[in-house]
């Protein structure tokens, strides 16, 4: 934990930008040394924790874990005037039956029960602004944004800095675990 930046920020974060899994193009690592790189956010996890209890202060201290981009997992950390910072990053599926997946991580299970798991969406955002500059410039094709308007799970209104409407499309690409330690 960077602490002078949680002192001045009052969050922090650790991210899996691991060689050559995160560039460009981000590709997921094997299931075998996702399980290594696992553990070891457990443990960072666990002395986050302890640092944080020594505060005591109210805080927010959370594992997110991609699925099935696990690269983009991370753990993150607020209090004080930040304490709320993260929680409205995801939103909630609306399927919720689906249970922690234990059986990638076996030989981890028992440090990961020590969890509470819960379920969350990971979202793509494209603007329609941005759908018709890619199309003009050729980046895109009319069918590619028409796609992404109809595989939309929720959209949104907004006005933009000059005052113009634009659509935000929000597109489910994957789930995100966001796992807080249990009190004991």
């Amino acid at each position: 934990m960077d602490k002078e930046a949680l002192e001045k920020y009052q969050r922090d974060y650790a991210k899996l930008w691991i060689s050559p899994f995160y560039h460009l193009f981000k590709r997921t690592p094997p299931i075998w040394y996702n399980r290594i790189i696992l553990e070891a956010m457990i443990d960072v996890y666990r002395s986050w924790h302890e640092t944080m209890l020594k505060s005591n202060e109210p805080f927010y201290l959370k594992i997110w874990l991609y699925d099935p981009d696990f690269i983009q997992s991370q753990i993150v950390v607020a209090y004080r005037e930040n304490l709320h910072f993260y929680e409205n990053t995801f939103d909630a599926p609306k399927e919720v039956n689906k249970t922690f997946p234990y059986h990638p991580f076996t030989y981890l299970r028992e440090k990961l029960l020590a969890f509470d798991w819960k379920l969350h969406l990971e979202t793509e955002v494209h603007l329609e602004s941005d759908l018709i500059d890619h199309i003009q410039h050729g980046w895109s094709t009319a069918t590619q944004a028409e796609r992404i308007r109809k595989r939309a799970y929720r959209t949104e209104t907004i006005t933009q800095t000059d005052g113009t409407p634009d659509i935000i499309y929000c597109v489910e690409v994957g789930n995100v675990w966001v796992g807080t330690l249990q009190s004991s």
